[in-house]
């Protein structure tokens, strides 16, 4: 890996760490999170799940970049549309039981979205690299 990999890697965990600790301080001093614990689940693992996830979205993108240039788009779809499905399969017993309530599938999509959102800082960086 390059410096600019590594430097847009730490750019990525910078502002997670950053959106994770807002979160997880909504959670801590309000009952916001409180359907968290009911269903079984927690932030942490939440996070951790999608955290993962986007590490090997940046290891794959950066390695594919260099094999298959023009079709990293169509690569990065695919990597989005098994994230979103693997992250249903993660909370889908949790969305299915009779004690859910809004605020669970609400924080759900918004961990989702946000890492939706560095998949994609990551995918432009990486689409608009040239290759040496």
């Amino acid at each position: 890996m390059d410096k600019e990999t590594i430097g847009l890697g730490l750019k990525l965990l910078g502002a997670l760490v950053v959106i994770f600790a807002l979160h997880f301080a909504a959670f801590t001093f309000t009952d916001f999170g409180q359907s968290f614990v009911d269903l079984g689940y927690s932030l942490v693992g939440f996070y951790g799940f999608e955290f993962l996830f986007s590490i090997g979205i940046l290891l794959a993108m950066v390695g594919i970049k260099t094999s298959m240039p023009n079709s990293l788009g169509y690569v990065f779809l695919g990597f989005i549309t098994v994230r979103l499905l693997a992250s249903y399969l993660f909370v889908r017993e949790g969305l299915d039981s009779e004690n859910v309530d809004e605020l669970f599938k609400y924080n759900f999509l918004i961990v989702v979205l946000i890492y939706l959102g560095g998949d994609a800082f990551v995918a432009y960086h990486i689409l608009n690299k040239k290759v040496s």
